[in-house]
């Protein structure tokens, strides 16, 4: 029993040092920052990619536009509308030499919308504006990216 006593405190002893000197050392090293590293070969990841073709545009009632990259299947469209009154807004984009109407709706008076676009690859868009008195006022951004905005 005697042996078992010096044995079990024997033990006990190197723990607690192993512990201590592990504690100061680990408080000792400054937190590492890990890298991810993403293998684009592997099929189940697919990298993400995006660009901005239209970055702090200007509304005008003449409109704005975008060509958006082909291989860049969705487009985020953020509308500021800075006007006292609501802003009527409408995206197209052009086929044949005319304008087919994908989404036409509204931003309230001094608010913003985020409108989706899909299956936007390789194509021009067009987005128009007007108002009850005529005056447009605010600001346009267009993130295209080659994977769905979550």
């Amino acid at each position: 029993m005697k042996r078992f006593k010096k044995s079990l405190l024997a033990f006990s002893v190197v723990a607690a040092l192993t512990s201590v000197s592990s504690v100061s050392a680990f408080a000792a090293e400054s937190p590492s920052r890990s890298a991810i590293i993403v293998d684009s070969s592997l099929p189940e990841i697919t990298p993400f990619t995006e660009y901005l073709p239209i970055t702090e545009g200007k509304l005008t009632s003449a409109g704005n536009s975008w060509n958006q990259k082909a291989g860049y299947d969705y487009a985020r469209v953020y509308i500021s509308n800075t006007q006292s009154q609501t802003l009527n807004v409408y995206i197209s984009y052009n086929l044949n030499g005319n304008k087919q109407n994908i989404w036409t709706g509204t931003v309230s008076a001094n608010s913003s919308k985020t409108i989706l676009v899909t299956h936007a690859s390789g194509q021009t868009f067009n987005v128009d504006y007007n108002t009850a008195n005529g005056t447009v006022s605010g600001s346009i951004e267009v993130r295209a990216s080659d994977v769905p905005f979550g």
